[in-house]
């Protein structure tokens, strides 16, 4: 999709809680070990979330290829009443200490089959390559990639939905590329940068939307 409207907003939103933080024995039964969904605390943190950001005029979702973010950005997408682009340009780091090899993820087709809002037609701008050993290198010249592609393929307000590692790692391609003051890492954090002239400014960084007990 191309648009001559300039982007000018993004809001970057890490994940919810995961079902490991909540459920010690999660994997005993999961279907892809290395591809934890949420936890129950999670789908609030997530569903409260989307209630939140139905008072920002979102045009695009764009989601790491996880299960939990996938699930986080469905909730979101249900209330805001948008559709979800997979990118895999977002994914979480690979380091070679958590995966020991490119984690299993499901397919595009399953996705959609699983999301009511994940968009089929949507193609990765991004492709990551196994392993990312370096943070400050690897992840960051990545994640600015991908910025760099949606920039110039999307307008409005865009949302994008991932990891420790690459929520983190966008607000500082958008803001500092040493530390982005006043960013907010938490699960469910929402960070809001607008744009002023060639400069990203963070807005709001908050966990207000959040219930007490969701907050990790």
């Amino acid at each position: 999709m191309t648009t001559s409207t300039q982007l000018n907003t993004i809001i970057i939103l890490r994940h919810g809680i995961r079902l490991d933080i909540d459920d010690e024995h999660y994997h005993h039964y999961l279907k892809r070990p290395h591809d934890m969904p949420l936890s129950i605390r999670g789908i609030t943190q997530a569903k409260e979330t989307g209630q939140f950001l139905k008072s920002e005029p979102i045009d695009h979702i764009f989601a790491s290829p996880f299960f939990r973010t996938l699930q986080t950005a469905h909730f979101v997408a249900e209330a805001v009443g948008r559709t979800v682009n997979i990118e895999s340009g977002l994914i979480e780091m690979l380091k070679p200490e958590w995966f020991p090899a490119y984690p299993t993820l499901m397919s595009l087709e399953e996705a959609s089959s699983v999301f009511s809002s994940v968009n089929p037609g949507y193609r990765p701008l991004f492709e990551p390559e196994y392993p990312e050993t370096d943070y400050n290198v690897g992840v960051f010249e990545r994640i600015k990639s991908t910025l760099n592609v949606i920039s110039e393929q999307y307008g409005g307000t865009i949302l994008i939905v991932g990891h420790g590692a690459s929520t983190q790692t966008a607000a500082r391609v958008l803001a500092h590329p040493e530390s982005p003051d006043g960013f907010d890492g938490k699960m469910c954090a929402l960070n809001k940068y607008v744009r002023q002239g060639d400069k990203w400014n963070l807005e709001y960084a908050t966990t207000k939307h959040l219930s007490a007990e969701s907050v990790e």
